[in-house]
């Protein structure tokens, strides 16, 4: 009897590959079942597994190369799936990373002097308006404020 596809990738559980588009089984490779975190289901294949991105609408193969690295050397939860592509992952991870860094200076850029944390701010803001379009009207108040400070350091600078 063949347990969760122990000894056949075809009868592995869908739920493995929840939303997923297509499984290329042509590429299945067998897993080290001792090296993932799971609770009563091992994933016993890796399966290239192609999924659609909600944030781009590309569809993105999630390899068997990334699932045994996912699941073995960086011990992610067996359910874990991409729910977006590379592009999308890596803009979410920088746009949270700006986030972070505006939150985390924003309120000393405003009361210094140091003209660089201040252009620093404003670059941060600059750079998430590229990549999430509008943003809030605090972000949209700090850049007015930061660009005004900064307009007058320069001009104090050049008299």
């Amino acid at each position: 009897m063949d347990v969760f596809g122990e000894t056949d990738p075809l009868l592995m559980p869908s739920f493995l590959f929840w939303n997923c588009i297509h499984l290329d089984y042509s590429t299945s490779i067998r897993a080290d079942i001792s090296e993932q975190n799971y609770s009563v289901c091992p994933r016993h294949w890796y399966i290239d597994a192609t999924f659609q991105c909600p944030r781009c609408s590309e569809n993105f193969c999630f390899t068997t190369a990334e699932q045994k690295q996912w699941y073995e050397d960086q011990k992610f939860w067996f359910m874990a799936i991409p729910k977006q592509c590379k592009d999308c992952r890596r803009q979410i991870r920088k746009e949270k990373s700006l986030r972070r860094e505006y939150d985390r200076n924003i309120r000393n850029a405003l009361k210094s002097d140091d003209i660089s944390e201040k252009q620093r701010l404003a670059s941060v803001i600059d750079e998430l308006r590229a990549l999430v379009g509008n943003l809030p009207t605090a972000f949209i108040k700090s850049y007015a404020a930061l660009t005004r400070q900064i307009t007058r350091t320069n001009d104090e600078g050049n008299a």
